[in-house]
């Protein structure tokens, strides 16, 4: 590694980068690509998670974790851009942009009763959606990928001291790499236990803080940043490949847990906080020529965000003749995935140009984009 410090210049950064909006896309993709697949396996297992196979682990392991990547982006456009339009702007923008579509959408399903048996069974009456409401707000399960939004509500409300800390002249740099390196030793609650326990679990806060962090600093001067990741690309590449290898590894002993810490959760972060790297690095030799059709998802990220969840049910519903289809097994359930992600995908993106064409510009304080 490098002795010098290539981030801490203050640097002017453009207004729109292009390779940062393509990797915005690759992120919601990689979301959205780990629910789908996961689906098209509970569909093809008879509604049930336990049976472990595989195409499970395959799944985890290429597309756990992705929030990660959506936690950099915030940091990196933080201090890259948004920083330098005030903290009325960075605010203003995140409760009109974020938290009122959060607000639509939780009002919007909470209206679904989440019973297990009829995904579309709605509250019994008012009293309950009221009550359904508060919770699901709070503790973000109007939808199951809900969960982040108040993880990311939290990283928006920290940003104005990690920005005093990072700018610190003696201290700024060790404390900030105690909130990357945290996540190592402070793990996440996974999904499946969120969905068990109504409570905010500061241990997912710190564990995205990291990533948040990470971004945040290597934002102050983009430039200079990706220069680093280019002289050292050999150095992620090699990170990304061991903690890929220490993953199966851990998968094929069945080892997770030692005490309070996931190794498997730690392994994640390091792997997904290198693919980061590596993958921004790559879209940045694309230079003006980044994909269209990836620019074009990217705009309409949150949405899909927001939406993916409910219309993978929809799909899958039409396509459960294919998921049970054992004897072409496991084809019908990488079909089934990826038509599960063009539809998903496709679906959220016609809801955005629907809600664009209605509202204009306002849509972005409805439905995100």
């Amino acid at each position: 590694m490098p002795n010098t410090d290539p981030f801490m210049s203050n640097n002017n950064q453009p207004q729109f980068l292009g390779y940062l909006h393509s990797f915005r896309g690759f992120a919601i993709i990689n979301i959205v690509a780990i629910h789908c697949f996961a689906f098209a396996i509970f569909g093809s297992n008879n509604f049930n998670f336990g049976e472990e196979n595989a195409i499970s682990f395959i799944n985890e392991f290429l597309f756990h974790n992705s929030t990660i990547y959506f936690a950099v982006i915030s940091g990196v456009l933080f201090t890259a851009i948004l920083k330098n339009k005030g903290y009325n702007n960075f605010f203003t923008g995140k409760i009109k942009h974020v938290l009122l579509p959060y607000v639509f959408f939780t009002l919007l399903f909470s209206i679904l009763s989440q019973n297990s048996n009829n995904p579309l069974a709605v509250q019994p009456d008012f009293f309950s959606y009221l009550k359904a409401v508060l919770r699901n707000f709070v503790y973000g399960k109007a939808l199951a990928v809900y969960w982040y939004i108040p993880v990311l509500i939290f990283l928006y409300l920290a940003t104005p001291l990690l920005d005093y800390i990072i700018n610190l002249k003696t201290l700024g740099k060790p404390l900030f790499a105690v909130f990357i390196l945290a996540p190592l030793v402070v793990s996440r609650v996974e999904l499946v236990e969120l969905v068990q326990g109504d409570f905010l679990s500061l241990k997912t806060m710190i564990y995205f803080m990291g990533a948040y962090a990470a971004g945040m600093y290597f934002g102050k001067d983009l430039e200079a940043g990706l220069t680093w990741i280019q002289k050292n690309l050999v150095v992620f590449i090699i990170f990304a490949l061991l903690s890929s290898a220490a993953l199966i590894y851990f998968y094929i002993k069945g080892i997770d847990k030692t005490g309070p810490v996931s190794l498997l959760a730690s392994t994640y972060y390091i792997q997904k906080m290198c693919i980061s790297a590596i993958v921004i690095q790559m879209l940045k030799k694309l230079e003006e020529n980044q994909p269209r059709w990836l620019h074009r998802i990217a705009k309409d990220s949150f949405t899909i965000f927001f939406l993916h969840a409910f219309f993978l049910f929809i799909v899958m519903s039409l396509i459960m003749p294919l998921l049970t289809l054992k004897k072409i097994a496991p084809f019908n359930i990488i079909v089934g995935g990826i038509i599960m992600i063009i539809g998903s995908i496709a679906l959220s993106m016609l809801i955005a140009a629907i809600f664009r064409k209605l509202f204009g510009k306002k849509s972005r304080m409805i439905v995100g984009s």
